[in-house]
């Protein structure tokens, strides 16, 4: 399964090779199907926890759950180009990717990308460092879901910023909450930290901008529960991405942002583990810099870490 680098926490007798639940036993897991059939078009926001009979989502759409859980009933579709997805936000040219700010119920914030430079004159600066997020889950490898570190510049002693800093709960926990819940009844539980921006280095100058990329936003959360999922598209809670470094005219060295951390995904499904497509947390990327002087070492931003994926399986 597309994702499994960043680990995935899985439940259910078909893997594990146990016997068959009672179809009693999670009764009104998959919702009431109170919000009948949809097909979405565009990007369609969900304004509250939805209840769908079915689902479906078109080549070229994006669904965005918003910080709420979303029931379907019977059969979610996914075509491929489409997403349902809650991926932090991409750095764009020299800043950093923009907040997800905590939504509904599973409160969901992804935190904003450090910035970069954008220089128009001999100059040289440090990157900022990306926005850190509180109450954020270990990953599957029990790391924190941090942003990753902008690109440094090799001519002066410049370097990028940080990934924001990522505080768990207390007490620790891979999960913050319960899978079949989202989370406690008590406090947000929130997505990844963010990237930081690159540094700068701008030598000589004749015209146009220089630019050091942003680094990419924290992503937030997904909690799907779907009877079927037949999915040739996307579920994810990717960090963005790292901006990438650019020259004007003359020399220097234009550093790229760091990637955006990665938020959470709970999929719980009837369908086997093998078919359910692709499932990430991954991490965003970094940027990649640009130079004419200097050596390039490092310049690059470096990729968020990834957050966690949890799928339980109930046959």
């Amino acid at each position: 399964m597309a994702g499994a680098s960043c680990g995935v926490d899985v439940f259910g007798p078909d893997v594990t090779g146990g016997s068959s639940l009672s179809g009693q036993f999670f009764a009104g897991q998959f919702g009431d199907g109170s919000d009948g059939d949809l097909t979405i078009v565009g990007t369609y926001l969900a304004p509250r926890e939805m209840h769908f009979n079915n689902l479906t989502i078109p080549a070229g759409t994006t669904f965005k759950p918003n910080g709420c859980r979303i029931y379907v009933l019977n059969t979610l579709t996914i075509e491929a180009g489409a997403s349902l997805n809650d991926d932090g936000n991409s750095s764009t040219n020299q800043a950093g990717g923009l907040i997800l700010n905590t939504r509904n119920y599973l409160g969901g914030a992804g935190a904003q990308g450090g910035n970069g430079w954008a220089l128009t004159a001999v100059n040289w600066a440090n990157g900022n460092t990306g926005s850190g997020a509180s109450n954020t889950s270990l990953n599957n490898l029990g790391q924190a879901p941090t942003g990753g570190k902008g690109g440094d510049v090799t001519l002066r002693a410049n370097t990028g910023g940080l990934g924001g800093s990522s505080t768990q709960p207390t007490p620790t926990q891979k999960w913050n909450g319960r899978w079949f819940d989202g989370r406690w009844n008590g406090g947000s539980w929130n997505g990844a930290s963010a990237g930081g921006g690159g540094a700068i280095n701008v030598v000589t100058y004749t015209s146009g901008t220089f630019i050091s990329g942003g680094g990419g936003g924290g992503a937030g959360i997904v909690w799907l529960s779907a009877r079927y999922i037949n999915n040739a598209g996307r579920i994810s809670a990717n960090g963005g991405n790292g901006g990438p470094g650019s020259l004007g005219v003359g020399t220097g060295e234009c550093a790229g942002g760091g990637g955006g951390g990665g938020g959470k995904v709970a999929v719980i499904t009837q369908t086997p583990f093998a078919a359910l497509g692709t499932v990430q947390a991954n991490g965003g990327l970094g940027g990649i810099g640009a130079y004419n002087v200097g050596t390039g070492v490092n310049i690059n931003g470096v990729a968020g870490n990834n957050g966690s994926v949890c799928i339980v399986v109930m046959a």
